[in-house]
């Protein structure tokens, strides 16, 4: 039987690195993303990942086992999902030369993470994040930004959307072809809306190597039908998107 439940994770700094930028500058992603949160939850598991795998063919253990569970993120914040950013300046000595790297870096990151699970098949992992369990320790995009969590929930309700109007939702939307924003949303004047929106990773072409990407909102916008939405559900927390 499936079972929604949710915890919040928090590190002090944070890292996702985007792989198509590194000429002296390393960028990151403002939102944990699917393939890095899955990476997590191995860790937590005690999976292998890249460095255990002596296959380079296949995929680690931990994406293999994880891969089709379904999430759903929402940022921690009160700042619209925008977390402060600064530029870490670091020495990297190569061969006897020292190159100057810049990483972009989230301070005290925090996501609400959802996870749509077999009790059965997935009980050990359930146990595991309800007591605070990990075989090893997972971090926040890099080792030295060690990360916790809490707040765990099963949630007792969890149910499909048929057909809603006004409503909010509280994580990061994934887009799909008939999704428009405009007229899509009411327009309060007492309000202040906001729009984020990003490209992030959700899975791998496990042929290539290489991350298949898709266009993400996070939005306080008040919507007045989910017929351009896909994939929302009804929890104890309000109304999410499952990817």
């Amino acid at each position: 039987m499936k079972k929604l439940i949710s915890f919040t994770i928090k590190a002090e700094f944070g890292m996702f690195k985007k792989p198509d930028i590194n000429d002296k500058i390393f960028v990151s992603y403002n939102m944990i993303h699917k393939p890095y949160l899955l990476g997590i939850l191995g860790a937590i598991m005690g999976y292998g990942g890249y460095a255990q795998s002596s296959d380079k063919f296949n995929m680690p253990e931990y994406y293999e086992k994880l891969k089709d569970i379904r999430v759903a993120i929402a940022p921690s914040s009160a700042n619209g999902g925008i977390y402060k950013k600064e530029f870490i300046i670091f020495n990297n000595t190569t061969n006897g030369s020292i190159a100057n790297i810049t990483e972009q870096t989230l301070v005290n990151p925090a996501y609400r993470i959802y996870l749509e699970l077999d009790e059965v098949k997935h009980k050990e992992l359930i146990d595991s994040l309800r007591e605070n369990r990990a075989v090893y320790p997972p971090y926040m995009g890099k080792n030295e930004f060690s990360l916790w969590w809490d707040s765990f929930r099963v949630h007792e309700k969890f149910e499909e959307i048929e057909s809603k109007e006004r409503f909010e939702v509280r994580t990061i939307i994934k887009k799909d072809e008939n999704f428009v924003l405009k007229n899509s949303g009411y327009k309060e004047r007492t309000t202040n809306y906001f729009y984020l929106f990003e490209r992030l990773p959700i899975g791998f072409d496990e042929k290539l190597k290489q991350y298949v990407y898709h266009d993400f909102l996070y939005t306080n916008s008040v919507f007045k039908s989910n017929k351009s939405l896909q994939n929302l559900y009804g929890c104890d927390e309000g109304v999410i998107c499952l990817f």
